[in-house]
């Protein structure tokens, strides 16, 4: 014996009766879809990366970077060189999560040599935003976004 749903929509209308076996092979797919996930995004090439700490309301810090990463699964690596520093880049690509640091050297009396640390989600417009904070700038956070060149 088949056994049949019937769904009533928000105004009490009946729809069409759906069989209990149709209604738990449908399910049995997306739980199925729904316990793999998303591939890692690509984010090898050459990147604007886009960083401000803010402290009690006022600047006090940027960061503009261009960023060459090369991607290896969901691991990150490269270089960036800022207008005041430079050095390796490394990481992490989860889906749409991405985790990065720039360890940088200063190469101006204006810059900085620290650890940035990048964690952002790649939006639908294919940048990247999200949190930022420097070993250079202890205690402060700051906003970043990442765009490819």
């Amino acid at each position: 014996m088949v056994q049949y749903l019937e769904a009533v929509d928000t105004e009490g209308d009946v729809r069409k009766p759906v069989s209990l076996l149709t209604a738990l092979l449908a399910g049995a797919a997306i739980a199925a879809v729904s316990q793999h996930p998303a591939s890692a995004a690509d984010l090898s090439g050459t990147w604007n990366v886009s960083a401000t700490y803010i402290s009690h309301g006022a600047l006090v810090g940027t960061a503009t970077p261009v960023c060459t990463f090369q991607q290896t699964g969901g691991r990150l690596s490269g270089t960036c060189k800022g207008p005041n520093g430079i050095g390796p880049a490394a990481g992490t690509v989860a889906g749409g999560s991405v985790a990065w640091q720039w360890d940088h050297t200063a190469t101006t009396p204006y810059g900085a040599t620290g650890a940035g640390r990048y964690r952002g989600t790649v939006g639908a417009d294919g940048v990247i935003r999200g949190t930022a904070t420097d070993t250079a700038l202890p205690g402060v956070a700051g906003a970043f976004t990442q765009q490819r060149q």
